[in-house]
């Protein structure tokens, strides 16, 4: 009796330092499936008719080192008869809505297109809440800018659980010409799991991977790192019940926790996995602190450099054990 066909889903970040675990693990995989939209130019790029440099100028990626040395992986994967494709409906949908607004359509027009109206809902609801939280994060008083994250993470959750379900749409038929498959996703994508198995009723195995795992586990007891925001974000996502205090908590330590994390790309180096040290070391400086502490540590760290940052919650919890 043949195997069944394996979706693997690789979970990390996208950055420099993931791309190593990315390369092994496709020693076992057919197809390397990349968490982006589809790009026209982006069968050029693989067959080496246009550099990486050149493909990504008018792409804007979030983090362009990462990108570029992701696009050059894949293009070694190409030339070793491995497939590359660029899988992630929400994104597609989500530009062809910028598109059309661009164009002059108005928001009904839009959202009488095939598709686009689950995601403009989503994403009217997410950025209306992040507006809420910009507006407030510098002048407002704690508890109302507590009262936003926990705002935002509901209405970040109702898009990801929108954005995971298209993708495990679009990914299950895929195992019919693919028998292994690498899935590129990042770990607040936990639903994406439970959502492909959905679709895929037994016809094929779903394995995720934390691709940082081995460096994670011996100093933090779980495969990945993830900061009280997302482990907010994750509760509304699948509906697990949190008491308003601990719900409460959660969103004024991720108000830290994102100022403790470098914003720029750090290139590995003596430290192989520079971005995951700075998240481990956040989650150490964060993990105890309590809604008073917070309260006390944000008008401090909501303006300043990640290092400055994280010596003002040194400091503060240096002198609180005193």
């Amino acid at each position: 009796m043949a195997a069944l066909p394996l979706i693997t889903i690789g979970f990390s970040s996208h950055r420099l330092e993931v791309l190593p675990a990315v390369k092994e693990e496709m020693r076992r995989h057919d197809a390397l499936v990349l968490e982006e939209a589809p790009e026209p130019s982006f069968g050029a790029l693989l067959a080496g008719e246009l550099d990486a440099a050149a493909y990504q100028e008018d792409l804007d990626p979030e983090f362009p080192q990462f990108s570029q040395a992701e696009l050059e992986l894949a293009q070694d994967l190409h030339r070793a008869g491995k497939a590359v494709l660029q899988v992630e409906p929400y994104l597609s949908r989500f530009f062809q809505i910028h598109e059309l607004l661009a164009g002059g359509l108005s928001r009904q027009e839009v959202e009488s297109r095939p598709g686009l109206r689950e995601v403009y809902a989503a994403e009217s609801l997410a950025s209306g809440a992040l507006l809420t939280f910009y507006a407030r994060a510098h002048t407002a008083s704690f508890p109302r800018v507590v009262a936003a994250v926990k705002e935002f993470a509901r209405a970040d959750a109702a898009r990801f659980r929108v954005r995971d379900d298209l993708r495990a749409q679009a990914l299950a038929p895929l195992t019919a010409a693919f028998p292994r498959l690498l899935v590129e996703a990042g770990y607040i994508h936990l639903a994406l799991v439970k959502a492909l198995r959905r679709r895929l009723r037994g016809r094929a195995r779903v394995r995720p991977v934390w691709l940082l795992a081995s460096r994670v586990r011996p100093v933090l007891g779980r495969p990945r790192p993830l900061g009280p925001g997302d482990l907010l974000t994750l509760r509304h996502i699948f509906g697990t019940p949190i008491s308003s205090d601990r719900e409460d908590l959660l969103a004024a330590r991720s108000l830290i926790y994102i100022q403790l994390l470098e914003k720029g790309e750090l290139a590995p180096g003596v430290d192989p996995t520079p971005h995951l040290t700075n998240e481990i070391q956040a989650h150490h400086l964060t993990a105890g602190l309590s809604w008073p502490d917070c309260a006390a540590l944000y008008p401090r760290v909501r303006t300043a450099a990640p290092e400055t940052a994280r010596e003002e919650v040194r400091r503060y919890l240096q002198k609180r054990s005193t």
